[in-house]
This record gives structure tokens, C-alpha cells and sequence, in this order.
């Protein structure tokens, strides 16, 4: 690596206020993915009806409950953590760029980090949670850090390209769904095992099972995460960008709309329920581009109090988790595990939609307070510090190593957007992909891989 003039470092300035978005998106898309894998995942429910998708329709507070679910929650959660998940790659990325890491020692960081991730998503896996899916996060951060060197133009088109086929392959899933009759599928997947160790032979195979799909469900969070990859490096999230913003979260409200909707009224029978499964088809692909829609629109609704650096009381739970997403996420695991099967309490798979949902709300809940009291503790997640500590090393941060750093260190800056540093070093390192600053364009990078940061995945 080149040697560079040392600048003189500016004056410190005091710290500005973390950003609240990643946050706060976080810990409302545990409380989504725990609605929505309640009656897909956890409780296998038996029926040949569209509402069995959704846990049963009983009542009138289902048939509420199923048309909000359709709209908000089914491919809505996901999404959005994939988004946020990019953004916390491109956050340590741009990290390790300042602090001014070759792109080699820089893509190894990253890879072994999000190794980690994966290996954490293998165990949990095989002795929680078949649905896990940090097996696949972990493979798309490894994937992400050989694309550090490519530009934000590229990386934007390859996201849109992506999307583009996201909307072509739900309209395809949704015709053929329109002629293949499904009522005698059975939804319910596995047999509910009677017993711990079968329970492990089955999630033994979703192991295999989930490793061989990785090139399939990557494409579907490929897009997205690409898309947070490149917010972080542009720092979108941070202010200003706003027809960005818009445009995203217009995308998401088109599809809340006109996809979600009327997916959740032909469910009970108020549009043909003919309608259902191709609409439930379509939006398994085309509602994973809500995710940067919402992050979108959470971020404007939250900017003024960014500007204020305001962190008001009913946001401050939000935030806990959201620092603590990891926790939070295996938490649900050991709480739904502990609940719903034969084996344990079996409590679940008697009650129909709004009961499943009551449930999983509850199992949120539960890990919103430990969040919290960790938080009043001042106390990191303890997968979080894991991960970390795996990652990192006993510094708890990526180090460079006087090795690997023969030239002087690049400057550090202080931040001019709330959360994020005012700009690069004089000049980038060769390789690490982000050509130089957007004009007018805060530059991320204090992000995760700072010690006071929560993990981004």
C-alpha cells in the first residue's frame, strides 16, 4: 500500500449521537420475523385453506388479524434485517477503510466475521431453529466482502438487476400457483417431533438442506442487502438523500397495497379465494423489496429526531434490541422451542391465527425486557460479545497490525452527520471499492466495528 503525507488531526469535537434507524428497525423486524414464522415455521398447521398459512380463521379478530399479517408482516421482516444487515457490512467496511486496511486484510475481517456468523447459524440450526437464517446472512457478508472493490454505480445496477428478477420470478410463481392446484399440499412440512433427539435428526437435515439453497434463497436477499451495503457507503441513512428515500418506500407501499391487501381479503373470503396462493406466491418474491422500503420509510419518519439528537422513552426498548439483535433473535428460539412442541409445553397449535400471533407478541416481548434490563445494565448481548470476541480477538475490534500497515495510519475525522464521520482519509486506499465521497455525502464508517457499536449481524 502506498504511503501517504500524514495530515494533521482536527480537533476532537464531542461524539454526535449514533443513528437511530438500524436500531429501531431492528428491533421492530424481530418482532415481524417472530409473527411470521409463529404459523409458518414454529407451528405446523394442519388445513387445505389459504387462511392455514396464516394459523386458521375462527374469528373476526383472525380475519383482522390475517388482512394486517398479508400487509405487514409475511416477507416484510425478513427483508427489512437483510436490508439492515447489508448496511452493517458496508458500516464496518467503511470502518476498516479509514482506519486504512488493504482490501485483502479488509475482505479477510470481513470473512471471518461473517464465517462466524455462519457457523452460529449452523448450531443454531441443528439445536433450535430449521428456519435459522444466519447460516445464509453469514454466507452473503463473505459473499459481499469480495465486492468491496467495485463501485457503488456497479453494486446499485447488479441491486436493481437482482430486483428486476425478484418481480419477474413472483409474477412467474404467481401464474403458476393460479393453475396448480394445491389443496392437497400439505403445509405442515415435518411431522412434529416427538422427542428432542428426533427433533435433531430432522434439523440435521435442514443443515444440508439449508447449505445446498444457498444460491437460491442468496438470490432472493442478495438485492437487498446490496442495497443497505451501498446506503452505508454513501450514508443515505444518514440524512438528506430523500428522493432516494421516497422512491423506496413508494415501492413498499405499492406492494403493501396492491399485493398484501388483497392477498389478506382473498384469504377470508372477501375477494375470490381463488386469489390467495397465487398472491401468496408472488409475494414470497416480489415482498422482498418492501425491506428497503420500510428501512426507507422509518428513516424519514425519524429524521427530525436524529437532527435533535432526540432518543425519546417509547423508542429506548426498541433500541435495546435492536442493539441486541442477535440475543433477541436466538432468544425467540430457545422461548418457541420451550412452547410449542409435543415434547414441551404444546402450547399453540390449538389456537388459530390471532392466538398464534398473541403468542409470538409475547415471545417479542419477552425479549424486548431482557434487551432492556441488559441495556440498563449497560451490558452487550451475549451472542453479540461472542460473535465479537470470536471476530476480533481479545481487542474486541478489527486490528491492522504493524505488519500489514507499513505507511502511516490515515487520519480519523470528526463526525458532521449524526452517526457518521464527515469524510474519508485524503486519499483511499486502493481497492476498498467506494471511489471517494459523494458530494455533499457523509462518509460511514464508525459504524459496528467500533467498540461502542452493537453488532450489524
Amino acid at each position: 500500500m502506498p504511503h501517504q503525507p500524514h495530515q494533521p488531526h482536527p480537533p476532537r469535537q464531542n461524539s454526535s449521537p449514533r443513528l437511530l434507524v438500524p436500531d429501531v428497525a431492528r428491533g421492530m423486524a424481530l418482532l415481524g420475523i417472530a409473527l411470521a414464522n409463529v404459523c409458518t415455521a414454529w407451528i405446523m398447521n394442519d388445513g387445505n385453506g389459504p387462511d392455514a398459512y396464516f394459523g386458521g380463521v375462527d374469528s373476526l379478530a383472525d380475519k383482522i388479524y390475517v388482512v394486517f399479517a398479508a400487509m405487514f408482516i409475511h416477507v416484510r421482516g425478513l427483508p427489512m434485517f437483510s436490508t439492515l444487515l447489508g448496511f452493517g457490512v458496508g458500516l464496518i467496511a467503511m470502518s476498516l477503510w479509514r482506519r486504512g486496511f488493504p482490501l485483502l486484510r479488509a475482505q479477510a475481517v470481513l470473512a471471518k466475521r461473517y464465517g462466524f456468523l455462519a457457523l452460529f447459524g449452523v448450531l443454531h440450526c441443528l439445536f433450535l431453529f430449521s428456519g435459522d437464517i444466519m447460516i445464509l446472512y453469514g454466507a452473503m457478508g463473505m459473499l459481499i466482502a469480495l465486492l468491496l472493490s467495485l463501485t457503488d454505480k456497479l453494486l446499485m445496477r447488479v441491486a436493481y438487476g437482482l430486483c428486476a428478477l425478484l418481480v419477474v420470478s413472483g409474477i412467474g410463481m404467481g401464474i403458476g400457483a393460479a393453475f396448480i392446484d394445491t389443496s392437497e399440499f400439505d403445509v405442515s412440512g415435518f411431522s412434529a417431533a416427538d422427542s428432542y433427539w428426533e427433533l435433531l435428526g430432522e434439523q440435521a437435515i435442514m443443515v444440508g438442506a439449508q447449505l445446498m439453497s444457498i444460491p437460491l434463497t442468496g438470490a432472493m436477499v442478495l438485492p437487498v442487502m446490496l442495497v443497505g451495503f451501498v446506503w452505508a457507503r454513501r450514508g443515505t441513512l444518514a440524512g438528506g438523500h430523500h428522493r432516494e428515500l421516497w422512491a423506496w418506500t413508494l415501492v413498499a407501499v405499492a406492494i403493501i397495497l396492491f399485493l398484501g391487501l388483497p392477498w389478506g381479503l382473498s384469504t377470508i373470503g372477501v375477494l375470490d379465494p381463488a386469489l390467495a396462493d397465487p398472491l401468496n406466491a408472488a409475494n414470497s418474491c416480489i415482498g422482498m423489496l418492501t425491506g428497503p422500503g420500510i428501512v426507507a420509510a422509518a428513516t424519514l419518519a425519524l429524521e427530525p429526531l436524529q437532527r435533535r439528537g432526540a432518543r425519546p422513552w417509547f423508542l429506548w426498548p426498541l433500541i435495546a434490541l435492536g442493539k441486541r439483535s442477535m440475543t433477541g433473535y436466538v432468544l425467540q428460539s430457545v422461548f418457541f422451542l420451550a412452547l410449542v412442541y409435543p415434547f414441551t409445553l404444546n402450547i399453540g397449535p390449538e389456537f388459530s391465527a390471532a392466538g398464534q400471533a398473541t403468542l409470538a407478541a409475547g415471545v417479542w416481548l419477552a425479549t424486548l425486557i431482557i434487551a432492556c434490563v441488559l441495556e440498563a445494565a449497560g451490558k452487550p448481548g451475549p451472542f453479540e460479545w461472542v460473535h465479537r470476541r470470536l471476530s476480533y480477538g481479545k481487542t474486541m475490534r478489527p486490528e491492522l497490525g504493524a505488519a500489514s500497515n507499513p505507511g502511516p495510519s490515515a487520519p480519523t475525522h470528526p463526525p458532521a452527520v449524526p452517526g457518521l464521520p464527515s469524510a474519508p482519509p485524503t486519499a483511499p486506499h486502493p481497492g476498498l471499492g467506494h471511489a471517494g465521497p459523494h458530494p455533499g455525502a457523509a462518509q460511514p464508517g464508525s459504524g459496528p466495528s467500533a467498540p461502542q457499536r452493537p453488532e450489524a449481524g
